[in-house]
């Protein structure tokens, strides 16, 4: 049984001065830590007005009381040895054949490069393809694209197709599309044309979901009676899978689901105990009505998004009862490890248990890497 990884990362111990990949760029990043805290909670924090605003460290005071004592530096994911060698070495010991590999968490300072930003991504899938090239053709890299204008986004994506990469990250600017239309509009078309013709899928990840807080945001954490900055935080969370509904819904309803069959979009690290009943919403739309007409396409909703649409639940973590979902949408579900970061695993398989080998061999079989093999096979170019 093949056995593909869809969510790992390529972070590093540290860039030593002078060598960053966005070193050009240095004097545009504020501190650590309140680049932490706008990667965290950014979107939030535009949303709540200027004078109550909190800054990085009062945001994650927590994280930084923990740095401080530690003697190290405040970061959200801890340090690591990245290199082609460890990361073979630890996939033949938990028994994965192939990784897609994400940039490391420093991709998201792109935000502040404003026009240089396709510059930035450039540069970004450059020194991720540099450092993964030893792999051995089992690390295929994730590219960060830049959508501003979609034709030098197909560029883009061509060009780091060239150089190993498999998956292609999708994003949204507080809670829009990252341009005038959404994607599903028809002049996406050729961004999906050139992720099924260069053997690409498409991935929605957390850290890429900023969502629209205005008039949300001010829950008077800093005023009598309030909560405080500990509910502040775990209220910027709470809306990533709304954007990726939206994103989903766009490329369903647009018809760009209908108009590419062998288009794939990822979800990752967004949670799964919504999808069940977002499927099931879009099967119901689908119903002809003398309200809503007939439904548009060949295909139900449900049966549009159960080919198109995969998801990936973090092994371990919080979320209960994902093999639950995983049993109730098998040819949607793909596993992961988000290896090296905190909330993923480093025993992405074993940390499921029993449970994993109770799901029937079909299920376990797509689930492990059946789904995500096809994914690829189907566009011509296998892994």
């Amino acid at each position: 049984m093949v056995v593909v990884d869809v969510d790992s990362h390529w972070e590093v111990m540290k860039f030593e001065r002078g060598h960053h990949p966005f070193e050009q760029w240095r004097d545009r990043f504020p501190r650590m830590v309140q680049h932490l805290a706008n990667g965290l909670a950014g979107d939030l924090l535009r949303a709540l007005p200027e004078d109550r605003r909190p800054d990085g460290a009062t945001l994650l005071a927590p994280l930084v009381r923990a740095s401080d004592e530690r003697g190290e530096r405040v970061t959200l994911q801890p340090p690591h040895p990245s290199s082609p060698a460890e990361r073979l070495a630890w996939m033949d010991g938990v028994g994965i054949d192939h990784c897609l590999v994400n940039p490391g968490s420093w991709w998201q300072l792109l935000e502040y490069l404003g026009p240089d930003r396709p510059k930035g991504a450039a540069i970004c899938n450059d020194w991720l393809a540099e450092q993964i090239a030893d792999g051995g053709h089992r690390l295929h890299g994730v590219a960060v694209v830049d959508m501003t204008d979609l034709r030098t986004a197909v560029a883009e994506m061509g060009r780091a197709r060239a150089k190993g990469h498999r998956a292609f990250f999708l994003y949204t600017l507080d809670g829009r599309p990252s341009r005038a239309t959404p994607p599903g509009h028809p002049e996406w078309d050729v961004v999906w044309s050139a992720a099924t013709d260069l053997g690409m899928v498409a991935v929605i990840h957390i850290g890429n979901t900023y969502a629209d807080y205005r008039g949300w945001a001010d829950i008077g954490w800093d005023l009598p009676g309030g909560a405080g900055v500990a509910a502040l935080v775990r209220l910027s969370s709470t809306k990533r899978h709304h954007v990726a509904e939206d994103l989903l819904s766009s490329l369903l309803f647009g018809g760009a689901f209908h108009r590419h069959p062998n288009l794939t979009v990822v979800l990752e690290e967004m949670g799964v105990g919504w999808i069940p009943g977002y499927v099931d919403l879009c099967a119901r739309q689908s119903k002809s009505s003398p309200m809503m007409d007939d439904w548009p396409f060949d295909l139900r909703g449900d049966e549009l998004l159960r080919r198109n649409v995969r998801f990936t639940p973090l092994p371990g973590f919080s979320e209960s009862k994902v093999l639950d979902v995983v049993g109730a949408l098998p040819e949607m579900a793909m596993f992961s490890s988000d290896y090296p970061h905190q909330e993923g695993n480093a025993d992405p398989i074993n940390v499921y248990g029993d449970a994993l080998q109770a799901l029937d061999p079909l299920t376990l079989q797509r689930f492990m890497g059946g789904n995500a093999a096809d994914a690829f096979a189907r566009m011509g170019d296998p892994l």
